[in-house]
């Protein structure tokens, strides 16, 4: 094959996308990821410090974006810790719906 040849093929299997933007597109979602955490840590922290209450909304936002990120994954690569992963944020997602759903009942009654 000719290096021109080599290149379509690569082409053809990424559908168009160069290796090195996939891998930057990758990082950029896990530093992402780990700054979302950040946020809602601070977040949780102030929240706990100043009004003396935990605020439960950040989380399920978070958590729903990592299971999902996990979900994709378990979907694309057919891994079963990958499928664990998804449950437990799932889970975590979950749970802390119902904390937000619970924090507002008490602030209505």
């Amino acid at each position: 094959m000719k290096k021109d040849e080599i290149l379509n093929a690569s082409r053809k299997e990424h559908r168009n996308k160069d290796l090195a933007e996939m891998e930057v597109v990758y990082q950029a979602g896990s530093h992402a990821s780990r700054v979302g955490a950040l946020v809602c840590c601070l977040l949780s922290l102030l929240s706990s410090v100043l009004a003396h209450t935990m605020i439960y909304s950040p989380w399920v936002i978070y958590f729903s974006i990592i299971a999902t990120q996990w979900l994709v994954r378990f979907i694309k690569m057919k891994r079963k810790s990958d499928l664990v992963l998804t449950v437990l944020f799932f889970v975590f997602s979950i749970l802390a719906f119902v904390g937000f759903v619970s924090h507002l009942l008490e602030v209505r009654i």
